[in-house]
């Protein structure tokens, strides 16, 4: 495996340091991966390993700082960090049409895979059947009369991608005289997560969306009212058989991600101490609310760290705020 990589970057100071700036471009293209194939018809093995294909990434990193205020007493220090990654499979191998590199040993109704002109990060699944329009359509026989009709058997139609297509970061810190107060407020823009955690609870009824469609007698799906509630979550797109479509929700969101308040004693104190060189008290909290979110839950939770297995909810944990109070002693 080689990458090849570029790397163009500005770091710039302004108005006594009162105003930074730091920006930097960058293309990878790793190639020659490393991939298990089947082998050609006579050998005596199983399976042969090749290296082949190009990824690329192509991306921005941005970073910008200024100190707005300033007096004898009081400072507010702000910054912002911006981010943006292209991804894509330039090519793979010549007998090779995809890979798959998510999981096949459960049952599941997605799949993670490398297709040319793709991404990393793609997921796969079912979707409805649509028209040229784009509009879904329905059954006009049998048990399929009313009901919206599926396509994708194996997860072979993408239906999202995990990745954000930009990642922001705004902090500040206000100090006035020996108090200081911080906060982080986190970005999150575009980039799909699939909830197979909703799926099998509407599959077996148990979910609040479940029971308000049978209080109400029907389902509305894109407009079209659908009577057969049951029918709809438990033979179409409820459980690890459903429709992966129906189940991706936009990862969007923007939250404050930590905040804290804290006192350095003052230092006459600390000098009758004879101890220690610095005393600070902080409050801290981490994760604490949504300003704005589009998904019905926090959409950062993935069922692991790899990359293949981003954005796929499956009986997750969910997140905590914490609260938490410190002291710092500086001998």
């Amino acid at each position: 495996e080689m990458t090849h990589s570029f790397e163009a970057g500005i770091e710039a100071r302004f108005l006594k340091n009162r105003i930074g700036l730091n920006a930097t471009f960058y293309k990878t293209n790793t190639r020659n991966q490393f991939f298990k194939l089947p082998t050609l018809s006579g050998d005596k093995y199983a399976y042969r390993y090749v290296n082949a294909g190009d990824i690329q990434n192509v991306g921005w990193e941005i970073s910008l700082d200024a100190v707005p205020l300033l007096t004898n007493h009081f400072k507010w220090k702000t910054e912002v960090n911006f981010s943006t990654n292209r991804n894509k499979i330039i090519s793979l191998h010549e007998a090779l049409k995809e890979f798959l590199y998510g999981p096949t040993s459960f049952s599941s109704s997605y799949a993670m895979k490398l297709v040319k002109g793709g991404s990393i990060g793609d997921i796969y699944g079912k979707a409805f059947v649509r028209d040229d329009a784009g509009n879904i359509v329905y059954g006009t026989e049998g048990d399929n009369t009313g009901m919206p009709l599926v396509e994708g058997d194996g997860n072979t139609v993408k239906v999202g991608n995990a990745n954000p297509k930009l990642m922001l970061g705004w902090n500040h810190m206000l100090s006035y005289k020996n108090f200081s107060f911080y906060f982080l407020v986190d970005c999150r823009f575009g980039g799909d997560i699939l909830s197979q955690t909703q799926a099998d609870m509407d599959m077996y009824g148990v979910s609040e969306v479940t029971a308000r469609a049978r209080d109400k007698g029907y389902v509305m799906l894109e407009g079209n009212r659908i009577d057969n509630v049951k029918g709809f979550y438990k033979n179409v797109v409820g459980g690890r058989a459903g429709v992966t479509e129906y189940y991706m929700y936009d990862a969007t969101n923007i939250r404050l991600r930590e905040l804290s308040l804290s006192y350095r004693l003052p230092a006459n104190w600390i000098q009758q101490m004879k101890i220690f060189h610095e005393i600070q008290l902080s409050f801290v909290g981490r994760n604490l609310f949504f300003f704005y979110k589009k998904a019905p839950f926090d959409p950062d939770p993935v069922l692991s760290t790899g990359n293949d297995n981003q954005g796929i909810d499956v009986y997750g944990m969910p997140t905590t705020r914490s609260l938490g109070f410190s002291i710092k002693c500086d001998f």
